[in-house]
């Protein structure tokens, strides 16, 4: 679809740089909190005894926080060149038939076939952020809670069986891994649940 100058278009663009801030607010978020864990994590390295369960632990946790930091920077400033200009990101773009349709009419009032997706959207997008947002938060404690028992079980010397040793490990490590893809969730449920307008042009 060819760049357009309209009312409809001009809606457009302000709900796709909204859409985009949502991510520097949340996302940014989450970027600062992986840099805070990758320094947390950089300290404890070095503090911790050579050798060791803890010192490999944080030097892991170390690693990986600062390469998804990374990562999630990159992401950040791709967002901030859709933020400054919409119109580029916009370009050669499909549009789902409903937001198609409101586009060439013009208007900026959205169209009812289009606001009906939008309540659809809603309808299911909004819950799905919050809950996203409270499994998050009960994983990430569970994940610190099990990688915790089990420094403090290595540092000790506490007796524990191996099977069940083994077991917490895995927990902490399939832990871990939900909630980065839980961070991705939340993110992507707050840019739906705060920016409709432009996800559902696109996708219905």
């Amino acid at each position: 679809m060819q760049l357009l100058t309209s009312p409809a278009y001009d809606l457009l663009l302000a709900a796709d740089r909204n859409f985009h801030l949502v991510f520097l607010v949340v996302g940014g978020l989450f970027m600062l909190l992986l840099f805070l864990v990758c320094v947390f994590s950089w300290v404890r390295f070095k503090r911790a005894p050579r050798r060791t369960f803890e010192r490999r632990t944080f030097f892991s946790f170390g690693v990986v926080s600062l390469t998804l930091s990374l990562l999630m920077a990159v992401v950040y400033w791709a967002n901030v060149t859709s933020v400054v200009n919409p119109r580029q990101t916009l370009s050669g773009t499909t549009f789902s038939p409903a937001g198609e349709a409101w586009l060439q009419s013009g208007s900026a009032q959205i169209s009812p076939l289009l606001q009906q997706a939008i309540d659809d959207r809603l309808a299911w997008q909004r819950p799905k952020a919050i809950i996203c947002s409270v499994l998050l938060v009960a994983i990430a404690t569970l994940t610190v809670f099990l990688w915790r028992t089990l420094i403090r079980q290595s540092t000790t010397g506490t007796p524990v069986r191996k099977l069940s040793r083994w077991l917490m490990l895995c927990a902490g490590v399939l832990s871990a891994g939900s909630c980065l893809l839980l961070m991705v969730m939340v993110i992507g449920n707050a840019e739906g649940a705060f920016a409709p307008l432009f996800l559902t042009v696109l996708y219905g």
